[in-house]
């Protein structure tokens, strides 16, 4: 990996079968190491695409795509690239 490559914020479900999630991990630490901020935000049992709303009748999937969401604008603002709408 190289410096100043575009932080990344990955989602993902722990018992993902189509990616391992230890993959996801590793990928990020790998991101890390010239200096880049990367970060991984685990789900506990859940799978491959379980934030996408309304694809799979979860009972979680509209409260995981808010997650998802409101995580997004938190790495964004930690970031300084959005700034924070709470008070």
């Amino acid at each position: 990996m190289r410096a100043k490559m575009p932080p990344p914020i990955i989602f993902h479900g722990t018992t993902d079968t189509m990616v391992p999630f230890a993959q996801a991990t590793k990928f990020c630490a790998a991101r890390k190491q010239p200096g880049n901020a990367c970060e991984v935000k685990s789900y506990e049992r859940r799978g491959h695409d379980f934030f996408n709303f309304g694809h799979r009748k979860l009972m979680s999937c509209g409260e995981d795509f808010k997650s998802t969401l409101q995580a997004i604008d938190d790495f964004l603002v930690s970031l300084g690239s959005l700034k924070s709408t709470t008070k």
